[in-house]
């Protein structure tokens, strides 16, 4: 679905992935990880498009930009704009409304059975500042899953949240993956991605393994990739 081509990319004069050469294949589960400064989160702003790469680059053989929804890191968006829960969601939808088509009666029943799906029924009024952590991220999948692209991209999906609220979306991704959509997710707990995520490609500034989690996630591999000795013992 997603070939990637010896792909670079430079931060001003810093090399954030180097001649990174895979494919992501359509209904993929997959889990990006590696230590800090390893080229995750550059690789899915490359996948977007959002930086330009200095050699190579991300071809899309089915679906295309359009088919993407991004998730990205909680602390990112900003929690003081005054704006309920309803209009953040509903916002995922503007490119299937337009930025000043109405909210159809049929786009806000699937707002509310978003909502109902992560476990935030009856908070489509409040404002978005008045939600706990974890409620904030279940707010957060709502406006991914209301897109229904095919194509679903997590920048740490479950960081800063409790067990509770990791199972209940931890549920709603695999939901998505059973229905047949492609999600990359940028993961940095390791028992996470073993118990979730069935295919994993290991980043350390260029790709160091991709593949089925348990056969990437040796401890060879993880000492090529930089990690903590303790880190790598807990495998």
């Amino acid at each position: 679905m997603i070939k990637i081509s010896k792909l670079t990319v430079h931060y001003q004069n810093v090399l954030a992935l180097e001649n990174v050469d895979t494919e992501i294949h359509q209904g993929e589960m997959i889990a990006i990880v590696g230590a800090n400064g390893a080229g995750k989160s550059t690789l899915l702003k490359a996948i977007m498009a959002q930086v330009k790469a200095a050699a190579g680059g991300v071809e899309f053989k089915k679906f295309g930009l359009k088919n993407i929804a991004y998730l990205p890191q909680s602390q990112k968006v900003d929690r003081s704009f005054p704006i309920t829960v309803k209009e953040f969601v509903s916002a995922g939808t503007w490119r299937k409304t337009g930025l000043w088509r109405a909210f159809t009666p049929f786009l806000n029943k699937q707002m509310l059975a978003c909502l109902r799906q992560v476990g935030l029924e009856n908070s489509e009024h409040k404002q978005i500042g008045e939600l706990s952590g974890g409620q904030f991220q279940r707010m957060l999948f709502a406006r991914m899953l209301i897109q229904d692209a095919q194509i679903l991209i997590l920048d740490e999906p479950f960081n800063s949240v409790d067990m509770h609220t990791t199972r209940d979306l931890a549920a709603v991704i695999q939901g998505c993956h059973a229905a047949g959509k492609t999600v990359i997710a940028v993961i940095h707990d390791m028992p996470l991605v073993k118990q979730y995520f069935p295919e994993t490609a290991l980043l350390a500034g260029r790709l160091i393994a991709k593949g089925p989690t348990e056969q990437v996630l040796t401890q060879d591999n993880m000492c090529k990739a930089g990690f903590h000795p303790a880190t790598v013992n807990e495998l």
